[in-house]
């Protein structure tokens, strides 16, 4: 792109980092036991994320994927997400704003909508987790 008009020049070069080389993106290994995982939104809406956590013996998120559909702004949001929540607990996750991170990544206003939608796939994956019990013997390896 030599020229960016429009919305593409509302981007930021952190945006455009993780959209052109997003880390984590994918899936587990089919069958793997222990995976929390949750999705939200829809493509026929425009985006849709699913996310896929797997917990060490100390409930600390020790890997994470996504698949995700969905403009730059929301695969740059699943992207820097998948670095940030690695080593947190369930708690801590849960607590993550992905619309601090927009802001922080100046997405235009119009855009930080995708950060709800990435929030709420990660918040579904987190349901149900509870921190007093051991997370899944198959996630602990």
């Amino acid at each position: 792109m030599n020229a960016m008009t429009g919305e593409a020049a509302d981007y930021s070069a952190g945006v455009w980092e993780h959209f052109r080389a997003p880390r984590n993106a994918g899936v587990f290994p089919a069958g793997m036991a222990g995976i929390l995982a949750g999705r939200a939104g829809s493509a026929r809406h425009g985006r849709e994320v699913e996310w896929m956590l797997r917990l060490d013996g100390a409930g600390r998120i020790t890997a994470c994927r996504y698949r995700v559909y969905g403009c730059p702004a929301t695969i740059a949001l699943c992207s820097r997400t998948s670095e940030m929540v690695r080593g947190m607990s369930p708690g801590e996750a849960a607590a993550y704003s992905v619309v601090g991170l927009a802001e922080e990544l100046g997405l235009p206003a119009e855009k930080r909508a995708a950060a709800l939608v990435v929030e709420d796939a990660l918040r579904a994956a987190l349901t149900g987790y509870n921190s007093k019990q051991s997370p899944p013997s198959a996630a602990m390896g």
